[in-house]
């Protein structure tokens, strides 16, 4: 009796050993089946804002227009456009694109200042990232070290593209407050966070 017991607790042991040393090595967020995601509106989005304790008129609202980033020349045409910043800093935009091609030329343009991120050995975290023509999402939570300038970067941020629409929610920091803020915005919408 006493060896199987011995037995026993060396088993569980070398299993929980195995199940932890599985975990230690996860180095990405799940994956995202946008396809089983609703669309969200620009109404869905402002509720989830309010959620969050940010008002409409707290939001920049951009409508029937075009805009242009400081460091890309491309134009991006809008139907509508909002942006906004909690009191935690945490930055949301909403931009729902004239058409799809556009929408995904602004994804795109959002994805690239991720991609070097995902496998830097400067970035500790997990991150997963699918994209598709008319669909697609990044999802990234951790934080990346600079040592040349001794600074750093924390990301929980999520980036979405379904159909003619662009979400962005990007973390301020990785203070606990500051990603519920973002969890409970997304849990809002319906979408998953990092």
């Amino acid at each position: 009796m006493k060896s199987f017991r011995l037995f026993a607790a060396v088993a569980s042991a070398f299993a929980a050993a195995v199940l932890f040393a599985g975990c230690a090595g996860i180095t990405h967020e799940p994956q995202v089946d946008m396809s089983a995601l609703a669309a969200v509106d620009d109404n869905a989005f402002f509720d989830a804002l309010n959620g969050i304790g940010i008002g409409k008129t707290d939001v920049d609202i951009m409508s029937d227009t075009s805009f242009t980033f400081a460091d890309d020349d491309r134009e991006f045409a809008v139907v509508i456009s909002l942006d906004a910043t909690s009191a935690k800093d945490n930055q949301y935009s909403y931009t729902r694109c004239v058409d799809e091609a556009t929408a995904k030329a602004l994804f795109d343009y959002y994805y690239d200042n991720y991609d070097h991120i995902f496998d830097a050995k400067e970035f500790s975290g997990i991150s997963s990232h699918e994209v598709n023509e008319n669909s697609a999402y990044v999802l990234i939570d951790g934080r990346y070290d600079d040592k040349t300038t001794d600074s750093y970067t924390p990301y929980h941020d999520a980036v979405y593209l379904k159909g003619d629409t662009v979400i962005t929610v990007i973390a301020s920091d990785y203070e606990l407050s500051v990603e519920k803020e973002i969890n409970d915005f997304l849990n809002a919408l319906g979408y998953p966070h990092p």
